[in-house]
């Protein structure tokens, strides 16, 4: 698997490495399986670490044909595109320019960081992301998205 997943109620967590088709039937059963526990529409967050590659052929197919599925579920979908300078910084614009339009206002935001999310977030959605991205930093899959003092409450939480 090329993707790796944390669900919570109210959040789901992935990072992708070579997107596979197996791994966008896996996202959407997590999105799924969140929105039902949660009772309606989850916050997703997908961290793209720098020089990751873009979904291609098969996998790129299987996701234009579930994304509509997977949105159904989501209130929010925050696609973390991690790197610095200009390349990064044009990616993260290109994905804006060329997806947002089409989307629902406050729906699909772009960021450099996974701390950048919170800026973004209704009220209602903070809890839920923070303790997804804790969980999901506490698994190595995210590094500094917490403040020390939102580390420490959670892990007194969830440990």
């Amino acid at each position: 698997m090329a993707c790796q997943i944390v669900k919570t109620k109210g959040a789901v967590f992935s990072v992708w490495g070579k997107p596979e088709v197996a791994d966008m039937d896996q996202l959407l059963s997590a999105v799924e399986s969140a929105a039902r526990e949660t009772g309606g529409p989850v916050v997703y967050v997908t961290r793209v670490p720098a020089g990751s590659p873009a979904p291609e052929g098969a996998a790129k197919q299987r996701l234009d044909k579930l994304l509509p599925r997977l949105l159904a579920h989501c209130s929010s979908y925050h696609v973390v595109i991690e790197g610095e300078g200009f390349v990064a910084a044009f990616k993260r614009g290109v994905l804006t320019n060329l997806l947002q339009p089409f989307w629902r206002k406050r729906m699909f935001f772009v960021h450099a960081r996974c701390s950048d999310i919170k800026n973004k977030l209704l009220p209602h959605e903070k809890q839920a992301v923070e303790t997804v991205l804790y969980l999901a930093e506490d698994n190595g899959l995210v590094a500094g998205s917490l403040l020390p003092h939102q580390q420490a409450s959670l892990k007194t939480r969830y440990t």
